[in-house]
């Protein structure tokens, strides 16, 4: 049967999902957004994590958390609704934009656990009144995690509108996946998609171009990537496929109506790990409109994603 721990990491509180042997492991932080610290498979940790509540806090490099209302990143922090302008606090100095939204830090209440000899899932909930003057509308936001035998991670996301009026919406994930010392001698191999193409600020300029350089497995090497790609939103979903020293993994995101038709793939500098960052709309979607949700009153959208890791 697997395990649900509760351990405290800082003044927050760590829950644990573990297989009984505790080779394949889920660590995540519900108070603070649900902030996911390792995944576990085979006992080999796949995920570049945040190793104290400090680092945590500091939320350096955004590594897996949520992001909502919006993923990536808003011209200026501004956008407008409906004939009302907001603005989101500037949080990327560097481009004068607002990143990720607010979700990475706010506070999550458990909603389900659920055990079993084959796996287990954690469900946790974020509900806004509305009461933020850079995005006023209520809102309820689910996220559930599930992990298996067969060493998987099934990650499903969940939003519904809680007001009387439409409201735009985007969200999605940053995991930072570590599959060896070093990001370079990855072999990669991306789904047919388009490469967004940007501005000096990292914003569409309106262009997309056909990317096939990883269209076979490929090793990345010095390649550098910030980039984000427009998938195709005719299949059920797109993957793609990692294969380090750790072993292989094929990370998948569905893909359609209001799914997760976009993907940002990003290589920090210091290359230790790659993120693979699911999204249902473009950058900057609150002002270009690509991808974006308009969701009436008291619907709801979802979409999963996942990985599911192979030793070598």
């Amino acid at each position: 049967m697997y395990q649900h721990q509760i351990s405290p990491f800082g003044k927050w509180e760590k829950h644990t999902l573990s297989s009984p042997d505790g080779k394949n492991r889920l660590e995540l932080v519900p108070g603070h957004g649900a902030c996911v610290l390792d995944l576990v498979f085979e006992g080999i940790s796949i995920l570049d994590g945040y190793q104290t509540p400090q680092e945590m806090d500091s939320n350096r490099w955004s590594k897996n958390v949520v992001l909502f209302p919006f993923p990536n990143r808003l011209e200026d922090g501004t956008y407008e609704w409906d004939g009302q302008s907001y603005q989101f606090p500037i949080n990327d100095p560097a481009t004068n934009n607002a990143l990720h939204g607010f979700g990475a830090k706010e506070p999550m209440r458990i909603t389900q656990v659920e055990l079993s000899p084959e796996g287990a899932t954690i469900g946790c909930e974020y509900q806004n009144a509305g009461d933020n003057p850079a995005y006023p509308f209520p809102f309820t936001f689910n996220i559930q995690f599930s992990i298996d035998q067969r060493n998987q991670l099934t990650v499903l996301m969940a939003f519904q509108n809680d007001g009387e009026q439409d409201i735009p919406v985007g969200f999605g994930w940053h995991p930072y996946f570590n599959l060896g010392e070093k990001v370079d001698q990855l072999e990669l191999q991306f789904p047919p998609c388009e490469l967004v193409a940007i501005d000096q600020r990292m914003l569409p300029n309106g262009k997309r171009y056909d990317y096939d350089q990883f269209a076979e497995l490929k090793t990345l090497g010095g390649t550098t990537l910030d980039n984000c790609f427009a998938l195709r939103d005719d299949r059920v979903e797109a993957s793609v496929y990692v294969h380090g020293e750790k072993g292989k993994m094929r990370y998948w995101q569905e893909t359609g109506d209001n799914k997760y038709n976009f993907l940002q793939v990003f290589t920090p500098p210091y290359r230790t790990a790659i993120a693979l960052e699911p999204m249902t709309c473009n950058v900057n979607a609150f002002n270009n409109g690509d991808g974006l949700i308009r969701l009436g009153s008291l619907e709801s959208v979802d979409a999963r994603f996942g990985v599911r890791f192979t030793l070598p």
